[in-house]
């Protein structure tokens, strides 16, 4: 789809990054997601909420995913970009959420939500409490908007 090539031309195409996906059914924007880092040479890691089939290869990895778990990454990797395509908005726990997101991020590594738009400025004010800076949204369709941000690095823990 156009609106996700326009998404990836903020991905620089550098190889050997690190991808991460947490979805739930998004197939169309993770079909476009696996084209995109197979081009670029980048390793996506889904986590998915689904049932979809663990697998395991150079450039894709799959992985059942809860937000209840205590850690979001498995060994050690740390995410270059990471699409939250899921709707959190009525969970108590965002803010932890966005803790643990922010502990598997790289260093100015960037996160990229699916909001809708009346919802935009509620996660810029999350995400700016949990350390995240250079907020942006993108207008994505008529009921979403993406919204991007970059961790901040060398300052306090979270």
């Amino acid at each position: 789809m156009k609106n996700f090539k326009l998404l990836f031309d903020i991905v620089p195409p550098h190889p050997g990054q690190n991808i991460a996906i947490i979805e739930d059914s998004q197939d169309n924007f993770l079909l476009s997601l696996k084209e995109f880092c197979q081009k670029i040479d980048a390793t996506l890691h889904i986590k998915s909420l689904g049932k979809r089939e663990a697998i395991n290869t150079d450039i894709l990895k799959i992985k059942t995913f809860s937000f209840e778990q205590s850690r979001y990454n498995t060994f050690s990797v740390n995410y270059d970009f990471l699409f939250l395509c899921v709707d959190i908005s009525e969970r108590e726990d965002m803010e932890s959420i966005f803790k643990k997101i922010y502990r598997v991020m790289k260093n100015a590594g960037n996160i990229f939500l699916f909001v809708k738009k009346d919802e935009v400025r509620r996660y810029f004010e999350l995400l700016e409490d949990t350390n995240y800076v250079a907020l942006n949204n993108i207008e994505f369709n008529e009921k979403l908007d993406i919204v991007i941000a970059k961790k901040m690095h060398g300052w306090r823990k979270v």
